[in-house]
């Protein structure tokens, strides 16, 4: 049997994997119109045809079978052409946007004598086998209702990254939103014990676990031909369980997809009070001996996740070879498409909206005259240096990516526009009528390919809109990470005319990125094309921002700190008010023009000092452990060593420790003397207003 898979992402390697267990079967080749993507996957499992489309595929190899693994608006058209090239075809869940697709399908099928079938793999996983075992039997006996329980976590990157700059990610698009992607997975599993539904009702609410406030929960009533189903859908409910329970005139059978276990709670005869211990009793003994036998199981190998795919598959090769039906029938596949139609049909927020948001204006407000952009404006210092614009009576506008949580935003007189620094499109409406640009718009995921589109092409769009525009005032947020600390002494005074970091390769993507953003802010600084302030921040903290960073050390939690040297390392802070501060001196002052500026706050807080202050305060039952420097040191030479021997890219070097644990001090006399800023909150007052803000957080 001579097999292809079209698509190169995650799933292809579960569907490749367990394809390549099947006896006599051949892999011909991948599809993928991403011919890296289809490189790497080809070489990861020594398959030596690439395509970029199903035509160049079957005009060369034939396959027999054809894995359609792309995202849901693609399925339709990919199974089409390779049905109508006569292939079997096996679809990723959904198998289609709709049930009409569907249909379509399986008449087009039917028509060229393939067989076509979606991949329902939970139907197939060891415990539900388990379960359907029990209920083919009658043990179960008549099942009266059905409750299907599928929790997600909504930071993966189907929710969060963006294929493009401005870029919508296809998960947001479909007729369901963000649900419909995952929807088949509780339904499958459930409407073989309902039936088909005759009746349907949906609820949803709101939690504010996704963009713009869209519905993240979902509760889902059917009435099938033969019992009642109850369907959840949470993105917001922790932790994000998936389980089905099935409840029967004989028995409930409880199915645990995470742990991949099934306990049975039959009918007893004793007296009601036995009953309450022997209940508790049976379920302990039947959890400990299932995870014992998957233990033994998963060490033999017979148990690996995502094990009901690997069955599925399978199934599917032996029908096409005539050894068995199909494991997922066309109406079982047609029930669950045409019962999401009807879920769709009654939701109504799952649509995010990139309308422009303009405020009421207040005419007697001061400062209106002078108009501002902040970029970035949903970030920890973008949100924070908005809402203190506004106080200063400034007329602001926020520029907002797609996915931002912009409540605050919305909270405050303030006008809202979706874009992207990387996209000058989006960008340019953000520049209409505005006097002063404020640039705090910057990656931080660490990426390099986010770092060079983000910050890097983001900054020059913003110079070149800013030239365009005539802006009166660039303030730009870069950072002391572009300083060469690796070279400097310690107890070295940092002043802006210090070295800058000689090899930003090896500092890391965001130092990299920031210090190439920088050398496009400073040149046109020189050559006079937008009159610029750029501002280079310590560490900015505050309330709502991280509490224990990587120059601190290591954490476990709030449970365990290990903190790196022996607590003296002076910490480079600034309170976010302070810095927000500084920004307003530099929209103020216009002396600041073609000038950089060091901003960290005075006073000397060691990493001892905010251990006692704040940590031990927040978390007073934790452990707190100083590691001396050279240890750390030593291991991550080891660490080094070991991961270069196995050919993996270590977690952390020992430049980039030795640049982030330098024990210097960074002087910012000169945008005091030059702009005169001046630090209003002290560094143990602003670790009040941290605590103050904690404490108030974990009592909501």
């Amino acid at each position: 049997m001579k097999v292809a898979f079209v698509g190169c992402g995650l799933n292809s390697n579960y569907h490749i994997n367990f394809a390549k267990g099947y006896p006599e079967l051949e892999i011909i080749g991948v599809v993928d119109k991403d011919s890296e993507k289809a490189k790497q996957c080809a070489a990861r499992y020594g398959i030596k045809k690439i395509f970029s489309t199903i035509k160049d595929l079957v005009d060369e190899y034939k396959p027999d079978v054809i894995h359609i693994i792309t995202p849901p608006p693609t399925h339709y058209s990919l199974a089409k052409e390779a049905i109508q090239s006569k292939c079997h075809v096996l679809v990723e869940k959904p198998m289609t946007l709709n049930g009409q697709e569907a249909g379509e399908l399986y008449a087009l099928a039917e028509e060229n004598g393939v067989k076509l079938c979606t991949m329902h793999n939970h139907f197939y996983d060891p415990c539900i086998a388990k379960a359907r075992d029990l209920i083919d039997k009658g043990l179960v006996g008549n099942i009266i209702n059905v409750e299907s329980y599928y929790g997600l976590n909504t930071r993966i990157d189907a929710f969060r990254k963006y294929p493009a700059p401005n870029a919508l990610p296809w998960i947001y698009t479909l007729p369901g939103g963000v649900f419909h992607d995952f929807m088949a997975h509780p339904l499958y599993v459930m409407l073989p014990y309902t039936g088909k539904p005759q009746e349907i009702q949906v609820m949803e609410k709101s939690f504010g676990e996704l963009p713009q406030n869209i519905s993240d929960e979902l509760r889902i009533l059917i009435k099938g031909e033969k019992a009642f189903g109850v369907l959840t859908f949470s993105f917001a409910a922790k932790p994000h369980l998936h389980f089905l329970r099935i409840y029967g005139t004989k028995m409930m059978v409880s199915v645990d997809f995470n742990t991949m276990t099934t306990t049975l709670h039959p009918v007893s005869h004793l007296p009601k009070a036995a009953q309450k211990a022997t209940y508790n009793l049976s379920a302990s003994w039947q959890l400990l001996r299932n995870t014992l036998f998957n233990v033994w199981n998963f060490g033999r190998g017979k148990l690996r996740p995502y094990q009901g795919m690997k069955v599925l598959i399978h199934k599917f090769y032996d029908a096409i070879n005539g050894k068995g039906e199909l494991p997922v029938s066309k109406e079982e596949a047609l029930m669950v498409i045409e019962t999401m139609d009807e879920i769709w049909k009654q939701i109504k927020n799952i649509r995010l909206d990139f309308k422009p948001i303009i405020p009421i204006r207040n005419p007697g407000a001061t400062g209106r005259e002078k108009k501002i952009l902040v970029t970035g404006a949903t970030g920890f210092l973008g949100k924070r240096l908005v809402e203190l614009l506004v106080e200063k009576g400034y007329s602001v506008r926020g520029l907002a990516r797609k996915l931002s949580n912009i409540e605050k935003l919305k909270r405050l007189d303030t006008e809202i526009l979706f874009g992207d620094v990387a996209d000058v499109e989006s960008l340019k409406p953000a520049f209409e009528g505005i006097d002063y640009v404020i640039h705090a718009a910057a990656d931080t995921s660490g990426s390099e390919g986010e770092g060079q589109i983000s910050s890097i092409q983001g900054t020059k769009n913003i110079i070149d809109l800013g030239e365009k525009f005539k802006i009166k005032r660039l303030v730009y947020i870069s950072s002391c990470s572009v300083y060469g600390v690796a070279d400097y002494k310690n107890g070295q005074t940092v002043t802006e005319g210090s070295a800058l970091e000689r090899f930003p390769e090896k500092r890391g993507a965001y130092s990299h990125s920031k210090l190439e953003a920088e050398r496009i802010v400073r040149q046109a600084m020189n050559n006079g094309s937008v009159p610029i302030v750029c501002l280079r921040p310590g560490t900015i903290f505050g309330p709502g921002g991280e509490i224990f960073t990587p120059m601190m050390g290591f954490n476990l939690g709030q449970k365990v700190f290990a903190i790196i040297g022996l607590g003296k390392f002076v910490l480079p802070l600034v309170y976010i008010d302070n810095l927000v501060g500084a920004i307003l001196a530099a929209i103020e002052n216009g002396s600041g023009c073609g000038k950089i500026y060091n901003v960290v706050d005075a006073d000397r807080l060691t990493k001892k000092d905010y251990a006692n202050l704040l940590l031990k305060r927040l978390y007073p039952k934790a452990h707190y452990f100083y590691i001396p420097y050279g240890f750390i040191y030593l291991t991550v030479f080891f660490q080094e060593v070991l991961l270069k021997l196995l050919k993996r890219k270590p977690f952390l070097t020992r430049y980039r420790l030795t640049s982030s644990q330098k024990n210097i001090i960074y002087d910012s006399s000169k945008i005091k003397t030059g702009l005169g800023w001046k630090p209003t909150i002290s560094l143990r007052d602003a670790i009040g207003e941290i605590l103050a803000y904690e404490t108030a957080k974990n009592s909501s």
